[in-house]
């Protein structure tokens, strides 16, 4: 007997303002989920980004793998004579920015645009630092519609929050937010280096331990052993004998047959001080996601394991080249919205499409996507030839394994020749090559 599949319906159409899902607690007042002192992380966080290398480290691999060679856009003609203009502007300079915006999202986890607009039309914009918004007013009925950012919860001049519901003639400036390492019901992200501050200043510690535990351990004193008579003849002995002492390395010093002279030095080493030190490592790298090698820190001398110890930190760092895309893609949108109706552009086309050209993560991605398109070419071209596979099929799994989206037409072409290697098609059917 199979049980048939239970259907439900909404009475009412679900709509922004009848949303419920996870917006408020049970007795019904919106709380922050969770209970922590984020100002305090914020102040930890910017000042080991300041003062500590490793956490400066931290930041910098993650913007110099995400970045790499710098964001652009491609958008229709007539979306990018409005946007371009905004990208460009001296004031704006967002390649310039980009890099600022990517250093504060991973130290911070939150991303606050602060969007202006000038009498003549030109929109500009500029980073908040986290630090400034203590308070975010949502929605009573869902915590990810956000309408206000304030300093602290006596601001009585908020920031809005910027509405595509209501572009025309909407409020200048407005704030846009991006939030990172956001857990469900919270308002506010968490920083990268929230979990591993409290193992960088133990690691700091330990480093400045070691380093003064050195200093004295090079320290020493001699001993020297005679008989002596008296106190006094002691005295005037070690007085007259440390002008005997030597000053410089290669001097050779003459003792009595009754005198003896050795040296005294502390007995501080400690064995377990290297797998101390690479403990903390390992714990600074798994809060940040990274190997050990990428902190100065080798793990092993094969290549296979180095490569597969940094796997899953390549695609944490393609997560966060997708959050920092949807960042300047949701910028350009509003942007164009606003300019769009400021403008009173009404041929233009609303909602156009606005892509964001990324570059790779590795420069091994390359090497390894022709491999996989020489291979699934020469493996499918027969299919195709046998007309066992669609033309725009073909073509779809080549576009997949080169990871490239799809082009929106794709004309008609040649059987493919793949005796003595793989030959495209070209333009003309014709053609002999």
């Amino acid at each position: 007997m199979t049980r048939k599949p239970i259907q439900t319906r909404l009475s009412v159409l679900e709509t922004e303002n009848t949303i419920t899902l996870g917006a408020a607690a049970w007795d019904g007042s919106f709380r922050d989920r969770l209970d922590y002192d984020r100002q305090d992380i914020l102040t930890k966080a910017i000042t080991a980004w300041r003062a500590n290398p490793i956490a400066r480290r931290i930041i910098e691999i993650t913007t110099e793998f995400v970045l790499g060679d710098g964001f652009s856009f491609s958008a229709p003609p007539e979306v990018e004579k409005l946007l371009r203009p905004f990208w460009d502007h001296p004031l704006n300079a967002l390649d310039q920015q980009l890099p600022e915006w990517a250093d504060e999202a991973w130290r911070t986890g939150d991303l606050f645009l602060l969007l202006s607009v000038d009498p003549g039309g030109q929109v500009y914009v500029r980073a908040l630092p986290s630090e400034s918004i203590g308070v975010i007013d949502t929605r009573e009925n869902d915590y990810r519609q956000e309408t206000f950012y304030r300093r602290d919860a006596l601001d009585e001049n908020p920031y809005p929050a910027f509405s595509p519901c209501s572009v025309s003639g909407h409020p200048s400036p407005f704030v846009l937010h991006f939030p990172l390492n956001r857990a469900v019901g919270a308002s506010f992200g968490e920083s990268d280096l929230a979990p591993a501050l409290y193992w960088i200043g133990l690691y700091r510690q330990w480093l400045e331990d070691r380093a003064r535990l050195n200093y004295f351990r090079q320290m020493f004193s001699y001993i020297l052993q005679r008989p002596f008579g008296n106190q006094a003849e002691k005295e005037k002995y070690m007085r007259e004998f440390r002008t005997r002492m030597p000053t410089r390395s290669g001097i050779v010093l003459g003792l009595d047959p009754e005198e003896s002279l050795s040296v005294l030095n502390p007995n501080l080493a400690s064995a377990e001080a290297e797998m101390d030190g690479l403990a903390l490592k390992r714990m600074i790298a798994a809060g940040v996601g990274m190997p050990l090698h990428f902190l100065a820190e080798p793990e092993s001398a094969t290549r296979t394991t180095a490569e597969s110890a940094s796997a899953p930190t390549f695609k944490r760092f393609k997560r966060r080249q997708q959050y920092l895309a949807n960042v300047v893609q949701t910028l350009l949108q509003s942007v164009y919205a606003l300019q769009r109706a400021n403008f009173q552009l009404t041929s233009t086309p609303a909602c156009p499409a606005i892509h964001i050209l990324t570059p790779d993560i590795t420069e091994k991605d390359n090497a390894t996507l022709a491999i996989a398109v020489q291979r699934i070419v020469t493996a499918f071209a027969p299919l195709y030839n046998a007309k066992l596979i669609e033309p725009k099929e073909f073509i779809r799994l080549v576009y997949r394994f080169v990871a490239e989206s799809l082009p929106e037409q794709i004309g008609e072409f040649a059987p493919l020749n793949v005796r003595g290697g793989v030959k495209l098609p070209t333009a003309d059917p014709t053609d002999p090559q």
